[in-house]
């Protein structure tokens, strides 16, 4: 059992609603139809939203327990959404996507930074070409900088649809913890 699987079973919904920006992003330029990666997908909040716009979903994730709960959300709504419980940096998808989301977890720390690059450069080629490429990191510049590194390296292959910050509000219920901070929105699209 890993540290997600229970605050999952204390927490319904942990990290509630999917970004207004990243949904309305979606409304307006998604694929309907298209296939879907979303990987750290936990209790499956941006999984879900995709398949309500017409995404078939795989959320992998190493959490059981949020994959289960994802899996019977997706049931109960009649979603296209599938769960994969599994390391996120040694799954091997069988197929390519048209749209990949890495959402919160890309920290960039000292211990982290070689394996979450080297995730990056992998997921390029599991991106069909016009897919998108959906990236959320906590504004700051050390990780913006490194994100902005990485795109330098793999910049023709891509071209930015949408960049910017998004207000975002963590709340635990069961332990009235709350705390507000910034994401830094990254969207590219595979040219």
């Amino acid at each position: 059992m890993n540290s997600y699987d229970d605050q999952y079973s204390i927490e319904d919904n942990l990290f509630g609603q999917p970004y207004v920006e990243f949904d309305a992003f979606v409304e307006e330029h998604g694929k309907r139809g298209g296939t879907a990666l979303d990987l750290g997908c936990g209790q499956g909040r941006d999984a879900l939203m995709l398949a309500k716009h017409g995404y078939a979903v795989t959320g992998v994730d190493s959490s059981e327990v949020g994959i289960e709960q994802m899996v019977e959300r997706a049931k109960a709504a009649d979603l296209n959404v599938a769960g994969v419980v599994a390391d996120i940096y040694a799954y091997q998808p069988d197929t390519k996507f048209d749209a990949i989301v890495l959402d919160s977890i890309l920290h960039f720390g000292k211990a982290e930074k070689k394996n979450e690059l080297a995730l990056l450069d992998k997921l390029v080629g599991y991106l069909n070409a016009d897919g998108y490429f959906f990236i959320f990191v906590h504004k700051s510049a050390s990780k913006e900088k490194e994100l902005k590194l990485w795109l330098g390296r793999v910049k023709s292959e891509f071209e930015i649809a949408h960049e910017g910050y998004i207000d975002y509000t963590y709340q635990e219920t069961a332990t009235d913890f709350k705390s507000t901070f910034q994401y830094h929105m990254l969207v590219l699209r595979k040219t």
